[in-house]
Protein backbone atom coordinates (compact mmCIF):
# COMPACT_ATOMS: atom_id res chain seq x y z
CA UNK A 1 0.00 0.00 0.00
CA UNK A 2 2.95 2.85 0.82
CA UNK A 3 4.75 2.29 -2.14
CA UNK A 4 1.09 2.66 -4.44
CA UNK A 5 0.66 5.66 -2.63
CA UNK A 6 3.80 6.92 -3.12
CA UNK A 7 3.60 6.10 -6.60
CA UNK A 8 0.53 8.39 -6.72
CA UNK A 9 1.55 11.43 -4.85
CA UNK A 10 4.41 11.38 -7.32
CA UNK A 11 1.89 11.65 -9.87
CA UNK A 12 0.24 14.21 -8.62
CA UNK A 13 3.52 16.09 -7.60
CA UNK A 14 5.70 15.87 -10.59
CA UNK A 15 8.39 14.18 -7.63
CA UNK A 16 10.08 11.22 -7.26
CA UNK A 17 9.32 9.99 -3.70
CA UNK A 18 11.50 7.82 -2.29
CA UNK A 19 10.84 4.71 0.15
CA UNK A 20 12.88 4.59 3.33
CA UNK A 21 15.01 1.88 2.34
CA UNK A 22 15.57 3.50 -1.20
CA UNK A 23 16.47 6.73 0.41
CA UNK A 24 18.75 4.91 2.96
CA UNK A 25 20.69 3.30 0.18
CA UNK A 26 20.93 6.12 -1.50
CA UNK A 27 21.89 8.17 1.57
CA UNK A 28 25.01 5.36 2.08
CA UNK A 29 25.56 6.18 -1.62
CA UNK A 30 26.09 9.98 -0.78
CA UNK A 31 28.32 8.87 1.72
CA UNK A 32 30.39 7.22 -0.13
CA UNK A 33 30.69 9.83 -2.82
CA UNK A 34 31.63 12.31 0.16
CA UNK A 35 34.53 9.83 1.24
CA UNK A 36 35.47 9.70 -1.62
CA UNK A 37 35.41 13.15 -2.64
CA UNK A 38 37.38 13.99 0.86
CA UNK A 39 40.08 11.02 -0.39
CA UNK A 40 40.46 12.80 -3.57
CA UNK A 41 40.76 16.13 -2.06
CA UNK A 42 43.56 14.62 0.24
CA UNK A 43 45.36 13.35 -2.53
CA UNK A 44 45.38 16.33 -4.60
CA UNK A 45 46.63 18.30 -1.58
CA UNK A 46 49.25 15.78 -0.72
CA UNK A 47 50.43 15.89 -4.73
CA UNK A 48 50.22 19.83 -4.44
CA UNK A 49 52.69 19.55 -1.55
CA UNK A 50 55.05 17.18 -3.32
CA UNK A 51 55.13 18.99 -6.59
CA UNK A 52 55.71 22.22 -4.30
CA UNK A 53 58.75 20.33 -2.45
CA UNK A 54 60.08 19.22 -6.09
CA UNK A 55 60.10 22.68 -7.52
CA UNK A 56 61.66 24.21 -4.60
CA UNK A 57 63.91 21.57 -4.63
CA UNK A 58 64.61 22.18 -8.14
CA UNK A 59 64.78 25.89 -7.93
CA UNK A 60 67.80 25.27 -4.71
CA UNK A 61 69.95 23.13 -7.08
CA UNK A 62 69.32 25.55 -10.52
CA UNK A 63 70.49 28.44 -8.19
CA UNK A 64 73.32 26.42 -6.91
CA UNK A 65 74.45 25.27 -10.44
CA UNK A 66 74.04 28.79 -11.47
CA UNK A 67 75.66 29.81 -8.84
CA UNK A 68 78.67 27.25 -9.15
CA UNK A 69 78.91 28.17 -12.96
CA UNK A 70 78.95 31.90 -12.06
CA UNK A 71 81.83 31.03 -10.11
CA UNK A 72 83.64 28.75 -12.86
CA UNK A 73 82.89 31.49 -15.35
CA UNK A 74 84.74 34.35 -13.15
CA UNK A 75 87.36 31.87 -12.62
CA UNK A 76 87.52 31.40 -16.50
CA UNK A 77 87.17 35.22 -17.45
CA UNK A 78 90.37 35.55 -14.62
CA UNK A 79 92.64 33.17 -16.40
CA UNK A 80 91.73 34.29 -19.88
CA UNK A 81 92.48 37.18 -18.72
CA UNK A 82 95.69 36.22 -17.58
CA UNK A 83 96.63 34.48 -20.63
CA UNK A 84 95.87 37.68 -22.47
CA UNK A 85 98.10 39.68 -20.43
CA UNK A 86 100.93 37.15 -20.90
CA UNK A 87 100.33 36.80 -24.51
CA UNK A 88 100.42 40.64 -24.49
CA UNK A 89 103.67 40.18 -22.79
CA UNK A 90 105.27 37.44 -24.78
CA UNK A 91 104.69 39.85 -28.36
CA UNK A 92 106.21 42.85 -26.68
CA UNK A 93 109.26 40.46 -25.99
CA UNK A 94 109.41 38.67 -29.15
CA UNK A 95 108.89 42.74 -31.16
CA UNK A 96 111.65 43.42 -28.66
CA UNK A 97 113.49 40.53 -29.70
CA UNK A 98 113.05 40.63 -33.24
CA UNK A 99 113.88 44.65 -33.29
CA UNK A 100 116.96 43.76 -31.60
CA UNK A 101 117.67 40.76 -34.24
CA UNK A 102 116.90 43.77 -37.04
CA UNK A 103 118.95 46.06 -35.35
CA UNK A 104 121.67 43.85 -34.54
CA UNK A 105 121.66 42.09 -38.71
CA UNK A 106 121.59 45.81 -39.51
CA UNK A 107 124.80 46.33 -38.00
CA UNK A 108 126.46 43.31 -39.12
CA UNK A 109 125.63 44.28 -42.63
CA UNK A 110 127.23 47.61 -42.23
CA UNK A 111 130.13 45.92 -40.97
CA UNK A 112 130.01 43.55 -43.59
CA UNK A 113 129.69 46.28 -46.28
CA UNK A 114 132.51 48.22 -44.54
CA UNK A 115 134.65 45.02 -44.77
CA UNK A 116 133.63 44.58 -48.28
CA UNK A 117 135.32 47.90 -48.92
CA UNK A 118 137.78 47.53 -46.93
CA UNK A 119 138.99 44.11 -48.62
CA UNK A 120 138.18 45.66 -52.35
CA UNK A 121 140.56 48.36 -51.87
CA UNK A 122 142.68 48.31 -48.83
CA UNK A 123 143.41 44.87 -48.55
CA UNK A 124 143.32 44.05 -52.81
CA UNK A 125 145.69 47.25 -53.47
CA UNK A 126 148.81 45.43 -52.06
CA UNK A 127 147.81 42.44 -54.18
CA UNK A 128 147.77 44.10 -57.04
CA UNK A 129 151.20 46.03 -56.52
CA UNK A 130 152.36 42.64 -55.88
CA UNK A 131 150.57 41.03 -59.26
CA UNK A 132 152.07 43.88 -61.06
CA UNK A 133 155.75 44.22 -59.88
CA UNK A 134 156.39 40.51 -60.66
CA UNK A 135 154.87 41.19 -63.73
CA UNK A 136 157.08 43.70 -64.45
CA UNK A 137 159.74 41.94 -63.38
CA UNK A 138 159.35 39.49 -65.18
CA UNK A 139 159.30 41.55 -67.55
CA UNK A 140 162.60 42.92 -66.68
CA UNK A 141 164.42 40.09 -66.45
CA UNK A 142 163.36 38.92 -70.07
CA UNK A 143 164.38 35.49 -71.57
CA UNK A 144 168.17 35.69 -69.46
CA UNK A 145 166.28 35.32 -66.18
CA UNK A 146 167.01 31.51 -64.69
CA UNK A 147 164.41 29.64 -64.28
CA UNK A 148 163.94 29.26 -60.70
CA UNK A 149 163.39 33.16 -60.78
CA UNK A 150 160.82 33.00 -63.13
CA UNK A 151 159.05 30.05 -61.37
CA UNK A 152 159.48 31.93 -58.26
CA UNK A 153 157.74 34.90 -60.22
CA UNK A 154 154.87 32.37 -61.53
CA UNK A 155 154.55 31.02 -58.01
CA UNK A 156 153.96 34.42 -56.54
CA UNK A 157 151.60 35.87 -58.84
CA UNK A 158 149.63 32.45 -58.94
CA UNK A 159 149.01 32.58 -54.76
CA UNK A 160 148.31 36.45 -55.34
CA UNK A 161 145.74 35.55 -57.48
CA UNK A 162 144.37 32.44 -54.81
CA UNK A 163 144.90 35.12 -52.43
CA UNK A 164 142.14 37.57 -54.15
CA UNK A 165 139.78 34.34 -54.37
CA UNK A 166 139.80 33.93 -51.06
CA UNK A 167 139.20 37.23 -49.91
CA UNK A 168 135.53 37.06 -52.07
CA UNK A 169 134.92 33.72 -50.98
CA UNK A 170 135.35 35.55 -46.89
CA UNK A 171 132.62 38.48 -47.78
CA UNK A 172 130.32 35.86 -49.31
CA UNK A 173 130.64 33.30 -46.34
CA UNK A 174 129.65 36.13 -44.29
CA UNK A 175 126.82 37.75 -46.16
CA UNK A 176 125.51 34.32 -46.43
CA UNK A 177 125.17 34.78 -42.68
CA UNK A 178 123.23 37.69 -42.67
CA UNK A 179 121.61 38.51 -45.60
CA UNK A 180 117.53 38.83 -45.33
CA UNK A 181 115.82 35.70 -46.06
CA UNK A 182 112.77 35.35 -48.83
CA UNK A 183 111.05 32.10 -47.58
CA UNK A 184 108.72 30.59 -50.37
CA UNK A 185 107.44 27.33 -51.23
CA UNK A 186 109.55 25.95 -54.13
CA UNK A 187 109.21 22.45 -55.94
CA UNK A 188 112.40 20.17 -55.31
CA UNK A 189 112.58 18.73 -58.18
CA UNK A 190 111.91 22.24 -60.53
CA UNK A 191 115.04 23.93 -58.56
CA UNK A 192 117.38 21.11 -58.73
CA UNK A 193 116.77 20.49 -62.65
CA UNK A 194 117.40 24.42 -63.05
CA UNK A 195 120.64 24.18 -60.75
CA UNK A 196 121.94 21.07 -62.71
CA UNK A 197 120.98 22.75 -66.28
CA UNK A 198 122.17 26.50 -65.37
CA UNK A 199 125.87 24.74 -63.83
CA UNK A 200 126.09 20.91 -64.77
CA UNK A 201 125.03 20.94 -68.59
CA UNK A 202 128.22 19.51 -69.74
CA UNK A 203 129.00 18.06 -66.40
CA UNK A 204 131.48 14.54 -67.38
CA UNK A 205 129.17 12.98 -64.57
CA UNK A 206 126.04 11.47 -65.26
CA UNK A 207 123.50 13.40 -62.86
CA UNK A 208 120.22 11.68 -61.65
CA UNK A 209 117.04 13.75 -59.90
CA UNK A 210 114.71 11.08 -58.41
CA UNK A 211 113.05 13.97 -56.46
CA UNK A 212 108.93 15.02 -55.76
CA UNK A 213 107.87 17.50 -53.18
CA UNK A 214 107.66 20.83 -51.97
CA UNK A 215 110.43 22.84 -48.88
CA UNK A 216 110.74 25.77 -48.14
CA UNK A 217 113.12 28.11 -48.84
CA UNK A 218 115.35 31.08 -49.80
CA UNK A 219 115.72 29.78 -53.73
CA UNK A 220 118.77 31.58 -54.89
CA UNK A 221 120.71 30.51 -51.16
CA UNK A 222 119.50 27.07 -51.59
CA UNK A 223 120.10 27.27 -55.23
CA UNK A 224 123.75 27.87 -54.36
CA UNK A 225 123.90 25.24 -51.20
CA UNK A 226 122.92 22.63 -53.74
CA UNK A 227 125.37 24.26 -56.44
CA UNK A 228 128.07 23.62 -54.18
CA UNK A 229 127.41 20.08 -52.74
CA UNK A 230 126.49 18.87 -56.27
CA UNK A 231 129.62 20.65 -57.48
CA UNK A 232 131.76 19.08 -54.95
CA UNK A 233 130.41 15.88 -55.87
CA UNK A 234 131.53 15.69 -59.75
CA UNK A 235 134.85 16.51 -58.55
CA UNK A 236 135.05 13.39 -56.36
CA UNK A 237 133.34 11.43 -59.10
CA UNK A 238 135.77 11.85 -62.18
CA UNK A 239 138.55 9.98 -61.20
CA UNK A 240 136.39 6.62 -61.03
CA UNK A 241 134.98 4.41 -63.61
CA UNK A 242 131.27 4.98 -64.60
CA UNK A 243 130.85 7.82 -62.09
CA UNK A 244 127.24 8.74 -61.39
CA UNK A 245 125.20 11.07 -59.06
CA UNK A 246 122.13 10.34 -57.71
CA UNK A 247 119.60 12.88 -55.84
CA UNK A 248 117.15 11.94 -54.14
CA UNK A 249 114.15 11.92 -51.03
CA UNK A 250 114.29 9.26 -48.71
CA UNK A 251 111.88 10.75 -46.82
CA UNK A 252 109.62 14.10 -47.22
CA UNK A 253 112.12 15.51 -44.82
CA UNK A 254 115.87 14.54 -45.82
CA UNK A 255 116.97 14.96 -49.57
CA UNK A 256 120.20 12.86 -49.92
CA UNK A 257 123.11 13.69 -52.61
CA UNK A 258 124.83 10.47 -53.19
CA UNK A 259 128.40 10.24 -55.58
CA UNK A 260 130.52 6.95 -56.06
CA UNK A 261 133.59 8.76 -56.07
CA UNK A 262 136.67 9.02 -54.30
CA UNK A 263 135.17 10.47 -51.21
CA UNK A 264 137.76 11.71 -47.75
CA UNK A 265 139.77 10.37 -45.08
CA UNK A 266 137.98 9.80 -42.10
CA UNK A 267 140.78 12.49 -40.42
CA UNK A 268 139.07 15.27 -42.23
CA UNK A 269 135.74 14.87 -40.63
CA UNK A 270 135.94 16.92 -37.92
CA UNK A 271 137.10 19.70 -40.01
CA UNK A 272 135.29 19.47 -43.46
CA UNK A 273 132.57 21.79 -43.24
CA UNK A 274 135.44 24.58 -41.96
CA UNK A 275 136.15 27.70 -43.93
CA UNK A 276 139.24 26.68 -46.26
CA UNK A 277 139.68 23.50 -45.50
CA UNK A 278 140.31 21.16 -48.00
CA UNK A 279 140.13 17.36 -47.80
CA UNK A 280 142.58 17.21 -50.54
CA UNK A 281 145.61 18.07 -52.08
CA UNK A 282 145.89 21.10 -54.07
CA UNK A 283 147.48 19.01 -56.82
CA UNK A 284 145.00 16.07 -56.63
CA UNK A 285 141.50 18.55 -56.58
CA UNK A 286 140.86 22.25 -57.40
CA UNK A 287 138.79 24.39 -54.81
CA UNK A 288 139.93 26.33 -51.75
CA UNK A 289 137.93 24.75 -48.91
CA UNK A 290 134.77 27.17 -49.52
CA UNK A 291 131.84 25.55 -50.66
CA UNK A 292 130.83 23.20 -48.06
CA UNK A 293 131.37 25.94 -45.51
CA UNK A 294 129.00 27.97 -48.27
CA UNK A 295 126.93 25.13 -47.94
CA UNK A 296 126.60 24.31 -44.38
CA UNK A 297 125.92 27.87 -43.73
CA UNK A 298 123.15 28.68 -45.93
CA UNK A 299 121.31 24.96 -44.87
CA UNK A 300 121.77 26.08 -40.97
CA UNK A 301 120.25 29.98 -41.71
CA UNK A 302 117.46 27.21 -43.15
CA UNK A 303 117.22 25.18 -39.99
CA UNK A 304 118.28 22.10 -41.84
CA UNK A 305 121.25 19.55 -40.96
CA UNK A 306 123.71 19.16 -43.58
CA UNK A 307 126.01 15.57 -42.93
CA UNK A 308 128.41 14.69 -45.15
CA UNK A 309 129.26 10.52 -44.41
CA UNK A 310 131.03 8.40 -46.55
CA UNK A 311 128.95 5.05 -46.61
CA UNK A 312 130.99 1.92 -47.94
CA UNK A 313 131.99 3.43 -51.80
CA UNK A 314 129.76 5.96 -51.80
CA UNK A 315 129.61 9.70 -50.37
CA UNK A 316 126.47 11.09 -48.78
CA UNK A 317 125.53 14.70 -48.49
CA UNK A 318 122.40 15.04 -46.16
CA UNK A 319 120.18 17.38 -45.79
CA UNK A 320 117.45 16.91 -42.82
CA UNK A 321 115.03 19.58 -42.03
CA UNK A 322 114.97 19.68 -38.08
CA UNK A 323 112.55 22.64 -37.87
CA UNK A 324 109.82 23.97 -39.87
CA UNK A 325 110.15 27.62 -41.78
CA UNK A 326 107.13 29.88 -40.45
CA UNK A 327 104.99 30.80 -43.29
Amino acid sequence: MLGFFLKLLSIITGQRLLTPAQASEQQRELDGLRTKQLALESLCNQLRSEIKRHEETALDQLRQVSMQHGTDLMAKQTEILGLKETLSQLNQSVDLVSQRQIKENSELLDQLNWLSGTIAHDFRAPLRAIDAYSFFLADDLGKNAPPEANKSLEEIRRNGKRMGVLLDALIEYLRLGVCPLNIQQHDLSEVLVQVVNEHFDFSPVAIEIQVHGTWRFDKPMMMRAFKELIDNAVKFSKPVDSPRILIRLPSPDNLEIVDNGVGFSETHDAQKFQLFHRMHGNDEFEGEGVGLAIAKRIASRHHITLNLNRVGNQTVASLQRTDLLPS
